[in-house]
């Protein structure tokens, strides 16, 4: 087995504690999530006799499907159908978020797992040439040198983790802000020119495809937290959403005051994006130092492995 196969294996190894533990939080959060998909898929069912429509389609369609059915507004009954609807949409992107870093890690683990045997018999033949080459206060030192080597592994791993949970964070703002972009031209051009039902249409499948992104960010956000409390970093970052209440009062009273309330709502996200890139960009460069002094100790505890190796074999 080559140096370097030998090393990246090793240090991955090094990683399997924490993997395994970020597996167990994770399923337990998973079965959280899923009681909160069947609680709120209970909650629709009895606000709605087409339940598995809803579930299927998107928030404006469902409420496409109302158009013309009441002259002024929605009654009661419809509005609580809509906003359970908008609670099961956040419920089972939640899960579906959460499956999806399951399945990921689950791969991480058992790639390491299988790497275990030929690393340990690999290990342990290194090991007995090394136990033979080197004596006394060397091999105390070496020793010593290796359960250094084992810890700044450990903060290298967490490190990683930390960018890692950044760039997706990055990668779904970027969703939501394309989305967004595109719904607040449409919602300008549904205030000055009173655009109509094509209009309404284009601006709510970006709205919709934008709330789904921000489901995901959300719970993104979260685990960057966590990632970041590993390495002393921890950033309070908040992200809201467009109201689902503004967007049917926005079909319902359809008035230049209604669209100029959404379009400011986008305004305002956008914003509220364009703050949390300023933010991210100072958590990626911060991380990036730490990544880059750990690094330079992990080479410094190589260079002086190396030194016992030369002058005491």
């Amino acid at each position: 087995m080559e140096e370097k196969e030998l090393v990246e294996i090793r240090d991955g190894l090094a990683t399997l504690p924490e993997l395994n533990k970020r597996l167990k939080r994770l399923n337990e959060r998973i079965s959280d999530a899923e009681q909160e998909v069947s609680v709120r898929e209970r909650m629709l069912a009895e606000e709605s006799n087409d339940v598995d429509r809803l579930e299927r389609e998107s928030l404006s369609a469902a409420l496409f499907r109302f158009i013309g059915k009441y002259e002024e507004k929605m009654d009661k009954e419809t509005q609580e159908m809509l906003a359970a609807k908008l609670n099961y949409d956040k419920a089972a992107g939640t899960l579906k978020e959460f499956n999806s870093e399951r399945d990921e890690l689950t791969a991480r683990i058992a790639k390491l797992e299988r790497a275990r045997e030929a690393y340990k018999q690999e290990l342990f033949n290194r090991e007995q040439r090394i136990q033979n080459s080197i004596i006394g206060e060397a091999i105390i030192q070496y020793r010593q040198l290796e359960s250094e080597r084992e810890e700044l592994t450990k903060q290298l791993f967490e490190i990683q983790e930390a960018q890692s949970a950044v760039y997706k964070v990055r990668a779904t703002a970027d969703n939501v802000m394309q989305h967004l972009e595109s719904a607040e031209g449409w919602a300008t051009y549904d205030a000055w020119t009173r655009g109509g039902i094509f209009s309404h249409m284009a601006k709510y499948d970006h709205i919709d495809n934008a709330q789904e992104e921000f489901n995901r960010l959300a719970v993104q956000l979260k685990e960057m937290h966590k990632e970041l409390l590993d390495v002393d970093m921890l950033e309070d970052i908040e992200i809201t959403e467009i109201s689902g209440t503004t967007r049917a009062f926005d079909f319902w009273f359809d008035n230049i005051f209604t669209d100029l309330n959404v379009r400011d709502q986008i305004s305002a996200n956008i914003d509220q994006l364009n703050k949390l890139y300023s933010k991210l960009d100072s958590i990626m460069g911060r991380l990036q130092n730490s990544k880059q002094e750990t690094e330079k100790m992990l080479e410094e505890n190589e260079y002086k492995k190396n030194d016992l190796l030369i002058f005491n074999a």
